[in-house]
């Protein structure tokens, strides 16, 4: 009796993340294909990238499998443990030496997949978070979230996150409270505060500040008040300056002839 493969899709969780791992592999290898059969492709430098999501995707599968495994037995640790004292080094690290930078990944961010080799599945992927399982699975893991948020940000093309993926808002650290003011001191109380003054003779000198009620403006300096039947009246104003009379000119006399004003040609003529 012969067997055929059967056509209907696995039951289980991990099952069916690993032929979701595998479709995302198969579509990128047909993708880097494509790239090798273009006349204008450029295959030799995504090369690189593309090994690189290769073994970034079968670590993704491996550390999903491991955490649902521990998920199924029951020895997921209900809170993460706190490191309370610095893990001793053989070097003799002091506190003085500044913490170790985390090496940026090689691959690049943003939809990687979706725009180096044309992968969409990321419909795929909404579908499996919406499953049941799936969701029992994140409520009773949370570091699965670590695992499949980095997933679903190199295959689809929007930012945000599924609603089942977004990490809770972070409490706010309580502010230490601040130390009271110290009290003003009562007036009258304490040494007297002193002020530098010019003396009549023209000297500086010190002397203590006056000291007024709580809560009113020190006095005001009056200004001397003046009889006003002792000042003497205003002189009137002095009247407007007129303008000076030019004198008219003098008309022109008939009686002079031409001739008289001959005078004025001859100083041209020397």
């Amino acid at each position: 009796m012969s067997t055929h493969a059967s056509s209907s899709p696995p039951s289980g969780l991990v099952p069916r993340f690993g032929v979701f791992i595998g479709a995302v592999k198969r579509a990128m290898g047909e993708g880097f294909s494509l790239r090798q059969l273009r006349v204008d492709g450029d295959s030799p430098a995504v090369t690189p990238l593309f090994f690189l999501l290769e073994r970034y995707l079968t670590a993704t599968l491996r550390r999903f499998t491991a955490l649902h495994a521990r998920f199924l037995a029951g020895t997921l640790a209900a809170a993460p443990c706190k490191r309370l004292t610095a893990r001793p080094s053989d070097e003799g690290a002091t506190a003085d030496q500044p913490k170790t930078v985390r090496r940026a990944s090689a691959i690049p961010p943003g939809p990687v997949l979706l725009q180096a080799f044309g992968v969409r599945m990321f419909s795929h992927l909404q579908a499996l978070l919406d499953d049941p399982e799936m969701r029992a699975f994140l409520a009773a893991a949370p570091e699965a979230g670590r695992i499949l948020r980095p997933l679903w940000r190199k295959l689809s093309p929007d930012p945000a996150l599924p609603e089942i993926l977004r990490l809770p808002p972070r409490p706010r650290k309580p502010r230490p409270p601040r130390p009271p003011r110290p009290a003003k001191p009562a007036p009258g109380s304490g040494p007297p505060r002193v002020r530098r003054v010019t003396l009549p003779d023209g000297t500086r000198s010190w002397e203590p500040t006056p000291c007024y009620p709580l809560g009113e403006k020190p006095p005001r300096a009056r200004r001397p008040t003046i009889d006003p039947c002792l000042l003497e009246p205003a002189p009137p104003p002095a009247p407007p300056r007129r303008p000076p009379v030019r004198p008219a000119p003098r008309p022109p006399n008939p009686e002079r002839r031409l001739s008289d004003y001959n005078w004025i040609g001859r100083l041209f003529m020397r």
